[in-house]
């Protein structure tokens, strides 16, 4: 009988080995997570790009440090309402410090004395101002580079879209310190110090009391320098939060909160009204549309206009496997993304009025996707469009928050803030640009 068995056993083999070999000694394909993807490609590009790629790298793969940006219309507002436990720096007060050391720095022949006030002293001690700057900290970083660096990952799929070498030559004006909004309350932790805070809650008006955002996120509002009475385009609003941050600071005239999904307009509404008074006015004064916005030379202008555009999201990217944009079935999209940048850019500044600002940011360390997307869009609207635009050189503009940010000098035509694990907030991309004609 057993004999009879074993034989029927192998005839069967005999009869379907391929589909016996199938079930018993086959290996499941596995494909490759889309975060390990994007290190492979950072690391392959980047450290062609940074010098201290490692220390991106590092900043990159560990938590980001937060920013709480104070509801202006919240009933709490001081930090022991807000944050009992925690000992925090209030964003305005590191600017205006630095800044004077900026001013003492320029005037004065000789190294500036430090401040003999008690509480200026113990201030600059915790934020570590008061020690020298190393090597990596010189001013000499903040100075734009004077070529495009273009090597990038894939670069050779975009050939076609992206020449470095196109004759154009832009105007690049230097742009002067701006006045930090004085309703603005943002607080941060200290340098080094990595302790998070606390879900925002509601206060008993029904509002939340803070927003919490990337810290270098802050920056591209405030390169947009919003004065009284002006009329602002968020033209990639959702979430919400730089659209927060600009209504905190109570300068604007009106604003269009934009975002192309649907599905994202929803979220910003959501965030909206969790921080905003239900009232006529505001309901007057802010408008959220959903529309795309290579559509919207068509529509009305604008004096300032803030374009935070759908990137790669380095960070994002290597921590993520969630419909992460490294993936393979999302390749074509990603080679698609500095052409969809470029025909936004090249919309969104036809639509400023004349000495209007646009800022244009991404949170990408990619040349292309930065100063690649800048370039292009300037040089292909010197050709195809009659008005004038110059970048603004944010150099000095930032200087103020050195003590906050770590800042690379591999742009021409804008401010790059990576990834430092002791200052952990970005990537972050700004480039200003304003129509002078």
């Amino acid at each position: 009988m057993l004999q009879h068995l074993n034989r029927l056993r192998y005839l069967r083999f005999l009869k379907k080995p391929y589909e016996f070999n199938i079930r018993q000694y086959s290996t499941p394909r596995v494909k490759q997570p889309g975060s390990e993807i994007a290190l492979n490609h950072f690391d392959q590009f980047y450290s062609s790009i940074f010098e201290n790629w490692s220390s991106i790298r590092l900043g990159l793969l560990c938590p980001h440090s937060y920013c709480a940006v104070v509801n202006v219309f919240s009933r709490e507002k001081s930090p022991a309402e807000l944050f009992p436990d925690m000992e925090v720096f209030n964003m305005k007060d590191a600017y205006y410090l630095q800044l004077g050391e900026l001013d003492d720095m320029s005037t004065a022949p000789e190294p500036p004395l430090q401040n003999t006030s008690k509480d200026n002293e113990q201030f600059t001690s915790a934020m570590n101002l008061n020690q020298p700057p190393s090597e990596s900290e010189d001013y000499n970083e903040f100075m734009p580079a004077t070529e495009l660096k273009h090597r990038d990952l894939d670069t050779e799929e975009f050939a076609d879209f992206y020449d470095p070498n196109i004759k154009y030559d832009a105007q690049v004006i230097k742009h002067g310190v701006i006045h930090y909004p004085e309703h603005w309350e943002m607080y941060y932790c200290p340098r080094g110090r990595f302790k998070k805070f606390p879900p925002p809650k509601e206060d008993i008006s029904g509002l939340l009391n803070y927003y919490l955002m990337d810290g270098a996120s802050l920056l591209p509002v405030f390169a947009l320098d919003v004065q009284k009475g002006e009329e602002v385009g968020d033209l990639c609003a959702s979430p919400g939060g730089k659209t927060l941050a600009i209504l905190f600071g109570l300068r604007f005239g009106k604003i269009v909160c934009n975002d192309a999904s649907l599905s994202r307009v929803n979220k910003l509404k959501t965030v909206l009204s969790s921080y905003l008074p239900n009232t006529q006015e505001w309901s007057k004064k802010i408008l959220v549309s959903n529309l795309d916005v290579c559509d919207w030379r068509c529509f009305e202008l604008f004096d300032k206009i803030l374009l935070d555009v759908p990137c790669t999201n380095d960070r994002l990217s290597v921590t993520k496997d969630a419909n992460n944009i490294f993936t393979q079935k999302r390749y074509n999209e990603r080679m698609h993304i500095p052409r969809t940048q470029t025909s936004m850019l090249c919309a969104a500044l036809q639509a400023l009025k004349p000495g209007g600002s646009l800022v244009y940011s991404t949170c990408s360390l990619s040349p292309i996707q930065n100063d690649g997307v800048v370039h292009m869009s300037l040089a292909k609207l010197s050709v195809e469009c009659p008005f004038e635009f110059a970048v603004q050189d944010l150099t000095q503009a930032f200087l103020p928050f050195k003590s906050m940010f770590q800042y690379s000098d591999t742009c021409q035509y804008g401010q790059l803030i990576v990834p430092f694990l002791p200052l952990n907030y970005g990537p972050m991309y700004i480039s200003k640009i304003t129509r002078t004609k």
